[in-house]
This record gives structure tokens, C-alpha cells and sequence, in this order.
């Protein structure tokens, strides 16, 4: 008798995970998008060394075609003065750096940040986390039980702040997980998230993810 083995389920890539693969990756692309000629952008394009462009077509959408100044262009357009140093700037302007816990940053009593995910929907020039060492603070499930446990031991803590990168880079399967650890812990009164995808893409607050929210209820004492 011959075994009949199910075929595994292949994954269905929602809406925003379909807009955000599809970001403008090039100068070139972006301001043809625009019809805006390349030329008076061309001597800038040597910065996307420096920090990788990344523009979702809805955000795109949300800037004026043909204007080579539009604000929101300004936002993610590589520029030359990327290149410039100058001795009053650093690398490290919030000295988040050098955190003692792997994924997390304490620097206030009541409240600390998660390095939840590395990526950004949009890569903006401007960024203040461009150079942050999001490779050594990249943690597995195990280790996020270490941080739910640093969060646990440090009771002055009454907010968690969900960040990276964008949290909402992540699965809403982990979301539901992490935040659901995180409202169990007593003494935690709001998780707050740090996000861009709201203007960016705004199809990834879809009915399932906003579903996930409501869910949550902090303990009122």
C-alpha cells in the first residue's frame, strides 16, 4: 500500500509582506518612480555604500511626483554628505552601545527598550540606530527568556518599549508571544512600540494584528 504523504503547507505572504518586498532598493528606481530625472541625484548615489536604501512603494506614493525636494524624499534619498566627518559627531549619539544585557537597553529606572527586530521597513538617512551592532544583540528564543528574566528581577520597571529596527518587522506570532510574557509580569504597567510602519505601510495593522492587540489587559494594581 503506498503512503500518501502530506505536502507541507506553503507559507501565503500577506499584503505588507508583499509591499515591503517590493521597496524601491535603487536610486535609479525610485526616481524614475517619480519622474524625477536621475541627474540631479546622481553625485549622491555613492552613499548607498554607507547605509542601504529601502523605500516601500506606499510611502513613495505619499511624495509629490517630479519634486526633488519633497520632504518625505529627503527622508530616505542617499546624500553626499553622508561622507563628511566632523569632529563633534559619533557614531553612538544615545550611547545605547555598549547595553549590558544582550537585546535590551536599561538607561532609565522605569523603563527599558527591546532590540526586538534588526530591520526597518524604511531605511531612513537620518537614522540614529545606522550604526548600532544589532549582529550581537540578535537573540534566540532561549535568550529572550533570559531578557523576560532581567525584566522580571528589575522591579522599578513599569514600561517596556518594543524597538530595534522595527518591531513590527517581526511575525505577529512572536508579537503575541513576547507581549503576552511581558503583560504577565506584575509590575509592568505599558508596552509601548516604536514603529514606522503605520506610514509607511500601513497594511501591516491588519484585522489579525489589531485582533492581537486587544487581547492584552495589565493588571490594574
Amino acid at each position: 500500500m503506498t503512503q500518501i504523504i502530506p505536502k507541507k503547507p506553503i507559507a501565503v505572504e500577506s499584503k505588507w509582506q508583499k509591499e515591503l518586498a517590493n521597496s524601491f532598493t535603487t536610486l535609479e528606481s525610485l526616481l524614475d518612480y517619480l519622474q524625477i530625472p536621475l541627474e540631479k541625484a546622481l553625485e549622491h548615489n555613492p552613499a548607498r555604500k554607507l547605509f542601504p536604501m529601502r523605500v516601500p512603494r506606499p510611502f513613495a506614493d505619499l511624495m509629490k511626483l517630479g519634486d526633488y525636494n519633497d520632504p518625505l524624499l529627503k527622508q530616505v534619498l542617499p546624500s553626499k554628505d553622508e561622507f563628511v566627518e566632523h569632529t563633534d559627531f559619533v557614531m553612538d549619539p544615545l550611547q545605547e552601545q555598549k547595553n549590558h544585557q544582550k537585546g535590551i537597553l536599561h538607561k532609565y529606572l522605569n523603563r527599558a527598550l527591546l532590540i526586538v527586530k534588526s530591520g526597518c521597513a524604511v531605511n531612513c538617512r537620518y537614522c540614529f540606530r545606522r550604526h548600532f551592532p544589532y549582529q550581537e544583540n540578535s537573540i534566540n528564543k532561549q535568550e529572550w527568556n533570559s531578557v523576560l528574566g532581567y525584566i522580571k528581577e528589575h522591579k522599578d520597571l513599569d514600561e517596556i518599549i518594543l524597538s530595534g529596527g522595527d518591531p513590527l518587522m517581526a511575525k505577529d506570532e512572536f508579537l503575541r508571544w513576547l507581549c503576552n510574557e511581558i503583560v504577565n509580569i506584575k509590575h509592568i504597567k505599558r508596552i509601548r512600540i516604536h514603529s514606522r510602519f503605520p506610514v509607511v505601510i500601513p497594511s501591516r495593522l491588519d484585522t489579525g494584528f489589531l485582533i492581537g492587540l486587544q487581547n492584552y489587559r495589565f493588571n490594574p494594581s
